[in-house]
């Protein structure tokens, strides 16, 4: 089925260009109307006749060629008549100017002659004509028919209705959630399912519902989805995706440091992990991945792969697997139904029912289809539209992805064009891209995609119209909404049939580049560009030269924050609409006059040219995370169609621009800084009403009366969900103007997010302590409202989710006069919906409520964080659903009471300055699952008249426990009271972290004995512990190194970093051992460590030496490692750099640090290796031959500082040969006044 081109939405663009009142004005006062006028005619009679010439153009080449030219003379028109705009916008500006006028308006174009500039606009407006003059005259001779454009779709916007069930797959939903729960097959803690079917049969899906089942939610400590890339299944994307899914960084390069960070994130958790759509059937990759997936799992963890391929789950060994059935005739109608006539007003007819049975039946069974096509159908209720779609042709088969497809295109002819245009666009990001639903609009706004009746007023509310649409149409799934205080983010993703649908609409126009060394020759088809991370980027020059006709031009590659001279001419020829990138913007990015859309979010910059005031034509400025931005461009009012200002974490900005208030568009302000002295006042924000979404005001002490304050008119800003209220906390302000400032700044009842920083009343404003204006909160933070004795009735609030009290010194009951705000009732619940709450820093709290309530309270309530309250006596009793709780800082709350909570699983306790009471014996609850405890000095024996109160097998589930600062060992502190029975609760425990003990001299050797589940032991920075046993505990073993009964049998992780006086590590690991990392010990001897210690090194794959004074020999016992895949070595200090006879067959990646060794034994043969990292070792020349032989293969090298080794890897070297085809090449040198030694390498692709 072929696709039509889509040009009318252009034609559309430059008609209304060639008829702007802006452009009849500048041309007139240059006399060139006549040619404007003549331009304007032409454009319209192809308008008329362009619906007729696209269809035609389908089966007829010489009307496709020709509209191809009309494609690129119909851009050049746009772009003339957007000058001839922008420069009586200019004039505008100028005319603006007080006497003592702007050198950035009015100089940034003086240089150039006016009189020859004119001539230019005149060449370029007659040459525009002339082009398209030609291509009228051909057109007449298609024998074209003239159509009125068809009406385009203008649905009221409304807020996504997220499906809640998914139809026809409950059965295969419950079998995999139950074989989740009791995994029926484990593999070094890890079972790995597979989801197998068809494109479009819905396994991405119902791997959602499974992922989203809450008994699936509770069950996993982790869930994370990653989608994998269709090309190439590369272990270390997959591993960044992890980490940036589960922190939200995923900065890191080296291998090394991600896998670090990897086994930080798992921490032995046992964790969910989809991998939606995996391609590849490269058995080592996988392996690759699952060990380093296995190395931090904790028990119970699993892995879902979804797949077209059986082959791929084989591959994986995935057990079991579940081929997806297609939908029977009745779920497929059911489903069909729900999107064809959910949104209707009137009852369908019989005939619609029938022909939806008909057509849902001819779906084949797959959901993707059956959506689409109950979407299609949907969006017109005609009977004659219906029966035209029943009777296509497209329907004759549907078996394989290319029928699938014809499909799809079906549903994607009915579209209206401009939304044909907006789909087509969405190929310029790359497969499984999470598309933000603001950014895409403001992206076809900023490319004139959706169309306009002349004025720009809600073309934002038209463009989410139109996401609606293609959302209810499938052409976007995976929606997702999530609201913060800071930001409301509405995501989607697309099918990957529905990406290579838009990918084959938009033809050459949209690319998207991932691969490095993909520049090169030019491109001039190209409008819009996505440039991925690793691509070898070289600065936005070469993207002008390569495609000079871009609009969209979206850098996400390497940072590059110096100033670049960009070249002038690019700049002021180029086209571009929409920018991203990450380079410094020099004062020539003023001469972008087209530009409607700049991101320049994470650039770490002072300040911005003065010259971003010249672009008049922009509408969307981000400038969120850059951290050290002090000043916006002093004459921002200039910016007349500015309608989005994001400024979130520009925690360095002083003051805002003179001048904000006359930007009558502005639609997005994140940030709003006082500084009156300097800036703009709080008058500024009077008149715009249109500002929605978040808005920070901070300075707020600045304010001089109630009147100014009131001049904000927050209540009239109806479109804001979520404000910040901040006075600045150096402030020598008083109180006594602060509530009525407050009070003036009353917002609307529908606000959602408010948090209010720093305020010095005393007492909150009215508005504040009567619900109604409240009411609609799901979120709140108080802080530093340090006069402040009660809190507003927040325990009635229906909505409130979040809830955080920080720095209230007069707070003393939490839920104060609650009586009196429910008409005397001393029973009811509090806080309905809240489910986490923060407190912290209130030193006179003493109560949750007052004497004599009776109530339910927190019945949703999740996480619970108290620090600094040392007068608060309990925490809440009734909380039911509570799963994490820490305490800190909290003197007089009951120890005992913490047992009472049914749901615990996780507790962070600090207990420095809790009070010495045997009836507060430390019990924590059956269900928890991780323990930190902080500062335990004293701990009472669990034990009650001779009974012990909670015994190991009564509490089996506790995995995880960390000791920090603490003095609960048999062999440090002043009491020594602490019982053995203490360290065998912990009998389960899996894990043991313990930090900064500083007054553990011993090696707790009697404690450790009880942990009979250790898997893993990690010490850190415990600068007085030297290992050493007692002399009782010498006395009693008849070597000094244990002999079995091995005290820690199961042990596979053991690390001790920064531990300074650590000389012996006095026991035996078992053959279990498979990761150990000694860090900054340097006294320990590490070479008898390793022969006493590792007595069985068969299954060890992991082993991290960095650095060790002491250590001359390699070990005989360490050197047949037929497990090993990472070695990393540094400062060997007298060792041969790698020892000869050393077996690594299984060595995956080698890291060598500061060694001074010569060279590597000759006989060294590493056959497994992929990555290889030597860093400042100088006197090393030459690989061995053995490792000659693996350069080719390997997948990483990295050398640093290694001048010798360099040499022979350049141009002409010795292995310039070998190493110039590995995907990831990086050589640095030393450097001699500013040049590198290496010359002639060549960019290097990056996987």
């Amino acid at each position: 089925m072929a696709l039509e081109m889509v040009l009318s939405p252009l034609i559309s663009v430059a008609v209304k260009k060639s008829t702007d009142a802006l452009t009849e004005k500048i041309c007139g006062m240059w006399d060139m109307d006549e040619n404007r006028k003549t331009l304007g005619r032409y454009l319209l009679a192809i308008q008329v006749k362009i619906e007729d010439a696209q269809e035609q153009a389908v089966n007829n080449p010489a009307l496709k060629a020709w509209m191809q030219d009309l494609d690129a003379a119909a851009h050049e028109a746009v772009d003339v008549l957007d000058e001839f705009q922008y420069e009586a916008l200019r004039l505008e500006a100028i005319s603006q100017q007080p006497s003592a006028s702007s050198k950035v308006i009015k100089g940034f174009f003086t240089h150039e002659n006016p009189f020859i500039f004119r001539y230019k606009m005149s060449n370029k407006l007659t040459k525009a004509l002339n082009k398209i003059s030609k291509l009228v005259n051909e057109m007449n001779t298609f024998n074209l028919t003239s159509r009125d454009p068809p009406p385009t779709i203008d649905r009221e916007t409304q807020s996504f209705v997220m499906e809640s069930k998914v139809i026809g797959r409950e059965r295969e939903k419950e079998l995999i959630v139950s074989e989740l729960l009791n995994p029926p097959r484990e593999r070094d803690n890890i079972s790995v399912f597979a989801i197998v079917g068809i494109g479009g049969a819905g396994k991405t899906t119902l791997a959602q519902y499974v992922f989203n089942d809450e008994r699936v939610k509770e069950h996993f400590q982790l869930s994370l989805w990653v989608c994998v890339s269709i090309d190439e299944f590369n272990v270390i994307e997959i591993i960044k995706s992890i980490i940036e899914r589960a922190s939200g960084d995923a900065s890191k390069n080296s291998k090394e440091m991600l896998q670090h960070e990897l086994r930080k994130i798992l921490d032995k958790k046992r964790y969910l992990l989809v991998l939606d759509d995996v391609w590849s059937k490269e058995r080592e990759k996988w392996n690759e991945l699952r060990m380093l997936l296995c190395s931090a799992a904790g028990a119970g963890s699993v892995i879902i792969v979804t797949t077209r391929d059986q082959g791929v789950a084989s591959t994986m060994e995935a057990f079991p697997n579940h081929n997806l059935e297609k939908l029977t005739d009745e779920d497929s109608y059911e489903l069909f139904k729900n999107r064809a006539f959910g949104a209707w007003v009137e009852k369908p007819t019989e005939e619609h029912y029938e022909i939806g049975k008909t057509i849902a039946h001819k779906c084949g069974g797959l959901p993707l289809v059956v959506n689409a096509m109950g979407g299609l159908m949907g969006s017109n209720q005609e009977l004659c539209y219906w029966r035209e779609i029943l009777e296509n042709k497209v329907w004759d088969s549907l078996h394989s992805t290319e029928e699938i497809s014809s499909i799809l295109k079906l549903s994607y002819e009915y579209l209206p064009s401009h939304m044909k245009q907006c789909f087509a666009f969405c190929a310029v990001f790359p497969q499984d891209y999470v598309i933000e639903r603001e950014t895409l609009v403001q992206l076809w706004i900023a490319n004139d995609f959706i169309p306009t009746d002349g004025s720009m007023k809600n073309i934002e509310n038209k463009g989410r119209s139109i996401f609606n649409e293609l959302h209810r149409r499938s052409f976007f799934q995976n929606i997702k909404e999530e609201a913060t205080y800071e930001f409301s983010e509405i995501t989607c993703q697309m099918h990957d049939l529905m990406h290579d649908l838009a990918t084959e609409i938009a033809g050459k126009k949209c690319s998207t580049i991932l691969e490095p060394n993909y520049f090169g020759s030019a491109q001039k088809e190209v409008r819009h560009l996505h440039v991925g991370y690793h691509t070898k980027f070289r600065g936005i020059n070469n993207i002008l030269k390569q495609f000079p006709n871009i609009h969209t031009c979206m850098v996400y590659d390497d940072k590059n924050n110096k100033p670049n001279k960009i070249d002038f001419y690019l700049l002021k020829s180029c086209s571009l609409r929409a920018l991203n990138m990450r380079e410094y913007p020099p004062k020539e990015i003023g001469y972008m006059k087209h530009i409607r859309y700049l991101n320049f979010s994470g650039l770490s910059v002072t300040a911005l040219p003065e010259t971003i005031s010249t672009l008049y034509n922009l509408q969307t400025l981000k400038l969120s995370r850059c951290w050290n931005i002090q000043k916006l461009p002093s004459e921002m009012r200039y910016l007349i169609n500015l309608r989005h200002l994001f400024l979130q974490g520009c925690t360095s900005l002083k003051h805002m621009p003179i001048g904000l208030g006359q930007l009558n568009y502005l639609q997005t302000l994140t940030k709003y800084v006082l500084n009156p002295s300097k800036g703009g006042s709080i008058r500024e924000l009077n008149q715009l009403n249109l500002l929605s979404g978040y808005i920070s005001l901070s300075g707020l002490e600045s304010i001089r009366d109630r009147d100014d304050a009131q001049s904000v008119n927050l209540a009239k800003k109806t479109n804001l969900c979520s404000l910040k209220l901040k006075w600045d906390k150096t402030s020598n302000g008083g109180a006594g103007n602060s509530k009525p400032i407050l009070e003036a700044l009353m917002p609307h009842d529908k606000l959602k997010y408010l948090h209010i920083s720093g305020y010095r009343g005393f007492g909150f404003p009215k508005w504040i302590m009567e619900v109604p204006i409240i009411s609609n909160l799901k979120g709140l933070k108080l802080k530093q409202c340090i006069n402040c004795a009660e809190l507003p009735p927040l325990w009635l609030l229906p909505l409130l989710e979040d809830l955080h009290i920080e720095k209230m010194g007069n707070l003393i009951s939490f839920v104060g006069s609650m009586c009196e705000n429910v008409e005397g009732k001393k029973s009811f619940i509090i806080f309905p919906a809240l489910k986490n709450l923060t407190i912290r820093i209130l030193p006179n709290l003493e109560s949750w409520h007052e004497e004599g309530s009776e109530f339910v309270a927190f019945p949703e309530l999740k996480t619970l964080a108290i620090g600094g309250c040392p007068k608060l006596k309990s925490v809440p009793t009734h909380v039911p659903l509570l799963t994490y709780l820490e305490l800190n800082n909290c003197t007089e709350i009951k120890l005992r009471q913490i047992s009472y909570l049914p749901m615990l699983s996780k507790l962070s306790i600090s207990l420095n300055d809790m009070p010495f009471r045997e009836p507060d014996a430390f019990r924590p609850p059956k269900n928890i699952e991780e323990l930190k405890i902080v500062g335990y000095e004293n701990v009472y024996p669990l034990e009650e008249e001779g009974e012990l109160l909670i015994s190991c097998q009564t509490r089996p589930v506790l995995r995880k426990l960390t000791i920090l600062k603490s003095y609960c060992f048999l062999t440090c502190g002043p009491s020594k009271v602490v019982a053995l029975e203490f360290w065998k609760y912990f009998a389960a425990v899996e894990d043991l972290v313990i930090n900064q003990c500083d007054n553990l001299v011993f090696w707790p050797e009697e404690e450790l004995r009880s942990l009979k589940c250790l898997k893993n032991l990690f010490v850190f920075d415990c600068r007085n512990l030297t290992g050493a046993l007692t002399e009782q505990q010498q006395a009693s073993s008849l070597e000094y190194y244990l002999t079995p009964p091995l005290p820690l049998p199961h042990l596979e992780q053991f690390s001790f970093v920064e531990c300074p006086e650590l000389v012996q590590v006095p026991f035996v690991c078992s053959k279990s051992l498979k990761d150990l990392s000694i860090d900054n010990c340097p006294k320990l001897n590490i070479g008898e460590m390793l022969t006493h210690v590792i007595t069985d090194p068969m299954e060890l794959k992991y082993l991290r030496i960095i650095p060790s004074t002491h250590w001359s020999v390699w070990p005989d016992n360490m050197k047949h490692l037929p497990s090993l895949d990472s070695l990393q070595i540094k400062q060997y200090l007298g060792i041969e750099l790698v020892p000869p006879g050393l077996h690594l067959p299984s060595l995956q990646e080698l890291h060598i640090y500061e060694c001074p060794g010569e060279s590597f034994p000759p006989g060294l043969h590493l056959p497994s290796l992929v990555e290889l990292v030597i860093t400042k070792c100088p006197k090393i020349k030459s690989f061995p031959p053995g490792l000659q032989n693996r350069l080719p293969s390997l997948q990483r090298l990295i050398i640093n500082n290694c001048p010798a080794l360099e040499r022979s890897c350049r141009s002409g070297g010795d292995y310039y040969d070998l190493v110039s085809s590995i995907p990831v090449l990086q050589i640095e040198t030393y450097r001699h006044k500013g040049k590198s030694l290496l010359k002639n390498l060549p960019c290097i692709r990056a996987s």
